[in-house]
């Protein structure tokens, strides 16, 4: 099987008229079938430029990329949209639900948008994906009636609803406090097991740490590109946090 992402010395360069600006200088990366990378970076990397070439928002200027073996590189934007529908899901930081809509229906709306025309079959896959991230109780609240870590779980149904190749997942924890965000770091470490492929940005070093592996960027390169060293475990975790916490409450 090919790899999921192939990066091929790939750069992107905005015109902005008076200056070019050097978003991202000859990137070449490959992720696996299965593997879970983390991109870190400060602001002005080249980070979210990367995400957005990653997620076939964007083109690159020159440089090649291949997505789950085809060459996306210069595909128009009908065809990127296409590929993004098929081939992606996305996560992101502000959760980005309708707010009167049930989780359900927030689920099944890229289903709606896709080929899949059959109601009972899309119903069917929604229900599924929201079983999987623990919310096969929440099927009809809407966004106000769940916290912030159940709407970032409904997004993440959203995302895996149409069975994609990748998850991209950009600041997927950023509205959220540090318990809820192991809790969203446990969901991502249980698809992973499942086989799905997942890149998430992030600029928090403690969430990096769930990941296998940390690709790390500085002024449009990549300057590091490791395996996590003592990776955590977020359910091993959630009960320590927890009882430090309740902890502090009886202090």
């Amino acid at each position: 099987m090919p790899p999921v992402i192939q990066l091929e010395d790939v750069h992107k360069i905005y015109d902005t008229g008076e200056v070019e600006v050097h978003a991202v200088r000859g990137v070449s990366l490959t992720v696996q079938r299965g593997e879970f990378v983390a991109i870190l970076g400060a602001s002005g990397s080249g980070k979210s430029t990367l995400m957005n070439l990653i997620g076939c928002l964007d083109r690159p200027t020159r440089g090649r990329y291949l997505l789950d073996g085809r060459d996306v590189s210069q595909l128009d934007r009908d065809e990127l949209a296409e590929i993004r529908n098929a081939k992606i899901g996305f996560v992101f930081q502000g959760f980005n639900l309708l707010p009167r809509t049930s989780a359900l229906e927030n689920v099944e709306l890229p289903l709606l948008y896709g080929r899949l025309r059959r109601r009972a079959e899309v119903t069917e896959r929604a229900v599924r994906a929201l079983e999987m991230v623990g919310l096969g109780d929440r099927l009809d609240h809407t966004p106000s009636q769940l916290s912030g870590g159940q709407q970032q779980r409904v997004a993440i149904a959203r995302a895996l609803v149409t069975e994609p190749t990748l998850i991209l997942a950009d600041e997927p924890t950023g509205n959220l406090d540090s318990r809820t965000s192991i809790e969203i770091m446990d969901v991502f470490q249980q698809l992973n097991a499942r086989g799905i492929t997942l890149l998430m940005v992030t600029h928090e070093l403690d969430i990096a740490r769930y990941a296998q592996r940390n690709v790390v960027m500085r002024d449009g390169r990549i300057v590091s590109d490791e395996p996590v060293r003592a990776r955590l475990c977020a359910a091993e975790e959630l009960p320590r946090l927890k009882a430090q916490q309740e902890a502090a409450q009886i202090a």
